[in-house]
């Protein structure tokens, strides 16, 4: 079956039964009193010629599809030849012709390919019609071409070239959507590479925020009870224990969002993503650390889970460049939902005495932008007149009643 699916091999095969059926037509054609009858073995020499002149017309079948044109002309030429050497030849003779204009029809581009038909209407009926009147004598009334039989035989003609034409549109339209359906497996590979990405930039902010913030504690922590291990051990013994409280935050941070990143849905269920219910959690390692924090958190059940994230990071990274920057100060956290938009503000005092700033990249900052864009929603940063530092964003999300 693979083979025959072959355009070469599906068009021998075509010529070979295009030349079976034309010897089976020629040998029951024809009345039998008709002096110069086909393949007749008292005249052989005029049974090769008609054997040829069969074989020219379906021969010419192989090159159907690369050479239309040539096909038809070699059809047309080969048919009016075998008029000329067999009068009894009918138009039920004319099964290549018919070929040869669908083959025009499906292979050629129109209103050119039109042209096929009359073709085709002239070497079936041109001879009988208007050169033997003149060079042969009167066609016996059985052989002679009615209207019924050139109107049926011009019909099925234009019925062939409408046939091949319908089938050059499919084709053509197949090869279209061949070529979208390439285009969109293109740009599906294209939108997943950028989904990519976009997933490997999410998980860098992310594993930023869950690292910068812990590690920012155990730093500070870490510096306070140096400073105060040679004075008071207990503080120290209390500073110690904050340190590796912060870690192992630290470290089930990590592990969720591994888990999250696994393909086991329920390791992702068991440690679910971050939201405004951890805020008292993740303020809690900073007031270990030694900030002062006053949390105030006032939102309803209908905030969406995406926004809670982002508005869970958006304070993470506060906390932390207060942190970095500022050192063990005091630290206001206000979260309130208005409608359909979450409020989100960090205000931290001016840095304590002698501390020393951690050196940052800058992605925090990145990473609160996009978040709050993610949304459609605004981020100020910035000092205030008495040596403060704020942050303010706003998550704002559709819904009925929204902004």
């Amino acid at each position: 079956m693979e083979l025959l699916r072959r355009p070469r091999v599906a068009d021998a095969l075509l010529a070979c039964g295009l030349a079976v059926a034309m010897v089976l037509l020629r040998q029951s054609a024809g009345p039998p009193d008709w002096p110069r009858a086909p393949f007749s073995p008292a005249d052989p020499v005029t049974a090769a010629v008609l054997w040829a002149l069969l074989v020219a017309q379906a021969a010419p079948m192989l090159w159907r599809r690369t050479h239309p044109w040539a096909v038809m002309a070699a059809v047309s030429v080969a048919y009016v030849a075998f008029e000329l050497v067999d009068p009894a030849i009918s138009f039920r003779d004319g099964l290549p012709l018919g070929f040869g204009v669908y083959a025009v029809a499906r292979y050629a581009p129109p209103p050119a390919s039109l042209l096929s038909v009359a073709v085709a209407g002239l070497a079936m009926f041109g001879h009988d019609l208007l050169l033997r009147p003149i060079t042969g004598p009167p066609l016996p009334p059985a052989l002679r071409p009615g209207v019924i039989e050139v109107t049926v035989a011009v019909g099925l003609v234009a019925g062939l070239w409408q046939l091949g034409r319908s089938q050059r549109h499919i084709h053509s339209d197949a090869a279209a959507l061949r070529d979208l359906t390439a285009l969109l497996r293109a740009e599906q590979q294209r939108s997943a590479a950028r989904a990519v990405t976009a997933e490997r930039a999410r998980i860098a902010r992310d594993l930023h925020d869950l690292v910068a913030h812990h590690v920012s504690a155990i730093a500070v922590q870490a510096r306070a009870t140096a400073e105060a291990l040679p004075e008071d051990t207990a503080l120290a013994g209390r500073g110690v224990a904050g340190i590796g409280t912060a870690a192992d935050t630290a470290l089930l941070e990590m592990r969720r969002l591994l888990r999250l990143l696994s393909d086991d849905d329920a390791a992702r269920d068991l440690l679910p993503e971050p939201s405004l219910a951890h805020l008292r959690q993740l303020t809690g390692v900073a007031a270990a650390a030694g900030c002062e924090v006053d949390l105030e958190v006032s939102v309803g059940p209908d905030v969406p889970a995406a926004v809670q994230v982002s508005a869970y990071r958006v304070v993470q990274e506060a906390l932390t460049n207060a942190l970095k920057h500022a050192g063990p100060v005091a630290v206001r956290v206000a979260v309130h939902q208005r409608k359909h938009q979450l409020e989100v503000g960090v205000v931290n005092d001016p840095p304590v005495a002698g501390h020393q700033p951690m050196p940052g990249a800058g992605l925090g900052l990145i990473g609160m932008r996009e978040r709050v864009a993610l949304f459609g929603g605004t981020l100020s940063t910035g000092p205030l007149a008495d040596g403060r530092w704020r942050v303010e964003a706003t998550f704002p999300w559709e819904g009925e009643g929204g902004p």
